[in-house]
């Protein structure tokens, strides 16, 4: 079943001192430990200047591209407003991996990022770029909100699916994205890997197998996902395997009337992930808002505005405000959790050996 429990965040600046107010404002609630500042961390309060607008670089993934642009205009109002300080964000979007790649090679000097699977960001970090335990800084495993891998189905559902087993055993014809080309479709192929061990736990032979039926079924293997939400759209396809966040955009907008969203009673989990990188907004001054623009998506405001977006929000009282968008009748896998963490997952199906390698071609 879907669980919301709102948490506090495990590490963050707790509160910033206006220097000409003396004004404490608490970015977060939490419990009186939680809310101790350290002698450093009150000096540098202290020491922020307010008056000196800050740019902040943000790189994100396609898929949250638009819900984060949403956000960016509703923190810069939130900062203004408690601190006087005047920000603008830059965002840069692109696939995952291609964000990753520019971070660590400096042709993209992001001060945070918002990427679509965490091995990214561990590659940042080894790169130097990110401190150890970036992870572990908020609950959810800095996941601020999360969609699923869902189906969108011709309306009135032709084929008659409604489960993963459908998809795998049947004879729909699938569109989806390409995970060599687009680095945020691993989480498509991962899908019936997971539902498959949580099915059969350790049974990586029927899990191969259901990755391998997965792909005997693609018809269009779309560079990304814009693409194949046009050639889906276009006609192509009996369905078209996406995140619930596509699907619920395309069934209010472009597709409405001519599509219906299924989420699998049991499915995986897409978890986007935030991390300041910290060495690019500690060159840049820009520590404080990277850090408070990464505190303000686990805030009421944020997620309300994710949910708008269809991602799914971690506050439980976010999600009963949407109990209409999103089934709690739902069992969402995750890679921690029901896996064994995303650098396995990575080296067992798209690692040069892995399984989506020894795939015929599309």
């Amino acid at each position: 079943m879907f669980k919301n429990i709102h948490r506090r965040r495990r590490s963050a600046l707790s509160g910033i001192v206006l220097a000409l107010a003396a004004l404490t404002i608490t970015a977060c609630s939490g419990s009186d430990s939680d809310n101790k500042q350290t002698a450093a961390e009150a000096e540098a309060a202290v020491q922020s200047d307010y008056s000196k607008p800050v740019h902040l670089v943000s790189a994100t993934s396609t898929g949250t591209a638009a819900v984060l642009e949403d956000i960016n205009a509703a923190f810069i109002a939130n900062w203004k407003e408690r601190t006087g300080q005047t920000v603008t964000i830059e965002q840069i979007s692109g696939t995952s991996g291609a964000q990753k790649d520019a971070i660590i090679g400096s042709s993209l000097k992001a001060d945070i990022a918002i990427l679509g699977v965490g091995i990214d960001i561990d590659a940042i970090q080894t790169g130097g770029l990110v401190k150890e335990g970036w992870q572990q800084r908020y609950d959810f495993n800095s996941s601020p909100f999360s969609t699923a891998v869902a189906f969108v189905v011709r309306a009135g559902n032709p084929k008659g699916i409604a489960e993963w087993e459908d998809l795998l055993q049947g004879d729909a014809k699938i569109v989806t994205a390409n995970p060599a080309t687009d680095s945020d479709a691993r989480w498509y192929y991962a899908a019936p890997w997971a539902y498959s061990l949580n099915r059969q736990a350790d049974d990586t032979a029927a899990a191969k197998a259901a990755v391998a039926s997965f792909h005997e079924r693609v018809s269009k293997l779309a560079k990304d996902d814009a693409e194949a939400e046009g050639v889906f759209l276009g006609g192509e396809g009996d369905v078209w395997v996406t995140t619930e966040s596509n699907a619920l955009r395309v069934a209010g907008t472009s597709g409405k009337g001519k599509v219906e969203v299924i989420v699998p009673s049991v499915t995986l989990s897409v978890e986007p992930i935030v991390s300041a990188i910290d060495a690019n907004a500690d060159a840049d001054g820009s520590r404080e808002v990277a850090n408070a623009y990464a505190d303000y998506l686990f805030t009421g405001d944020a997620q309300t505005i994710a949910a708008k977006h269809g991602f799914r929000p971690r506050f439980a009282s976010v999600a009963e405000e949407f109990a209409d968008v999103f089934s709690s009748d739902v069992t969402l896998l995750t890679v921690d959790d029901n896996l064994t963490g995303w650098e396995d997952l990575q080296q067992a199906l798209f690692a040069e050996d892995g399984v989506f390698a020894g795939l015929p071609s599309k």
